[in-house]
């Protein structure tokens, strides 16, 4: 049918790279073929979901608070080594498992379709977690001699670590809330288009705003 076997690894959703399937007598590919498209020769080829997701991170990215930006979805390797000569192919190896991992460690990874429409309603102020009532400080035993009051009254004053802590009101925790869900994807599948839908938690809040602004302007 005119497919080549890298053409068949695309459609392997079995997570093998092109080296478990090509034979051994295949040339593996350099810095240069690596960087135009053959780094499926060393790692694995994103499936569709994988893709759609990177694309859409891409194009609409999410507050990086707790992830490094991702910047593209192709590896950049260095093509010459220090003596102008083609890169040492176990280097290349190397660097192209080196930008798999790091391109992965980007992904803001989707949360189940119930779980990521929770956190929307806790974001927006629809829904609120019960509030947890407060632990009873438990009392210090009185320390009995002498010597011990006289060490107790050294010690400097103790400071109170809650000084500095944030009040846990229902407003705090909404903020809370809305950062943690701007940076969440949900995936949906779209039979009519027969594609994956991504939606970000950011995008979701400001359509929520706006049609709240709409209804209080109406």
């Amino acid at each position: 049918m005119g497919e080549t076997a890298h053409d068949e690894e695309r459609l392997d959703d079995t997570g093998k790279t092109a080296a478990d399937t090509l034979s051994t007598s295949t040339k593996p590919p350099g810095a240069r073929e690596v960087n135009h498209g053959s780094w499926t020769y060393y790692v694995p080829d994103f499936t569709p979901q994988l893709q759609a997701l990177l694309q859409s991170q891409l194009k609409h990215p999410p507050p990086h608070l707790t992830r490094p930006l991702l910047r593209r979805m192709a590896p950049r390797l260095e093509e010459l080594n220090s003596w102008k000569r083609p890169m040492p192919l176990n280097r290349v190896k190397n660097q192209a498992k080196d930008w798999y991992a790091s391109t992965l460690a980007r992904v803001h990874p989707p949360l189940p379709t119930q779980e990521w429409y929770r956190l929307r309603d806790l974001a927006s102020g629809a829904q609120s977690e019960p509030r947890v009532s407060r632990r009873k400080r438990v009392g210090e035993k009185a320390a009995a001699g002498e010597e011990t009051i006289l060490f107790r009254l050294s010690e400097p004053p103790p400071t109170d670590s809650r000084r500095d802590a944030h009040a846990i009101t229902p407003r705090y925790m909404k903020r809370m809330w809305a950062t943690v869900f701007a940076q969440c994807p949900v995936m949906e599948w779209e039979g009519e288009s027969e594609k994956w839908k991504v939606t970000w938690g950011e995008h979701a809040l400001h359509g929520l705003q706006g049609r709240a602004k709409e209804s209080v302007e109406g």
